[in-house]
């Protein structure tokens, strides 16, 4: 195999390897770094990568582009700015922003697990109902029909 998006067989089921969430691995962690495939500023693309922390229901921090959190929120999802400082979003430089994000999983590793798991459980239960509940498909021809007859 020379790439995650090739066809294997699950089950029964013929799916891409990046769609797999590694549940026996996400057991024996609490927290989730999600290293995004687009680093850059000016558009934000969402990967499985993003997707499974939320269908596992954990915290996750993110090595992604700015605003990557600010345009999750956008698509109606809640991220943890109660839990950990997510000032690292609006950071335009991606040096600074990946040291912030760094600080951050510093903190969750130094922090009381018990009661961060605590805190996360309501937001990762409500993102994990979000993606599951809603047509991502639908919203998508809405939008994309909405942009190409506009003006």
């Amino acid at each position: 195999m020379n790439f995650t998006i090739e066809p294997i067989d699950l089950r029964g089921h013929k799916i891409s390897l990046s769609q797999v969430v590694p549940v026996n691995i996400y057991n024996q962690t609490a927290y989730s770094v999600v290293t995004e495939t687009n680093y850059m500023n000016s558009y934000t693309f969402y990967t499985e990568k993003t997707v499974k922390p939320i269908l596992a229901r954990r915290l996750f921090v993110s090595f992604s582009g700015q605003h990557y959190l600010r345009n999750l929120h956008n698509l109606g999802f809640k991220t943890f700015s109660n839990i950990i400082d997510e000032s690292y979003d609006e950071e335009p430089n991606v040096t600074k922003r990946y040291s912030m994000v760094a600080e951050q999983i510093k903190y969750l590793l130094d922090a009381p697990q018990e009661q961060i798991l605590a805190q996360v459980k309501p937001i990762a239960e409500y993102n994990y109902q979000h993606m599951m509940s809603t047509d991502w498909y639908a919203n998508f021809s809405k939008n994309f029909f909405a942009v190409i007859t506009s003006g």
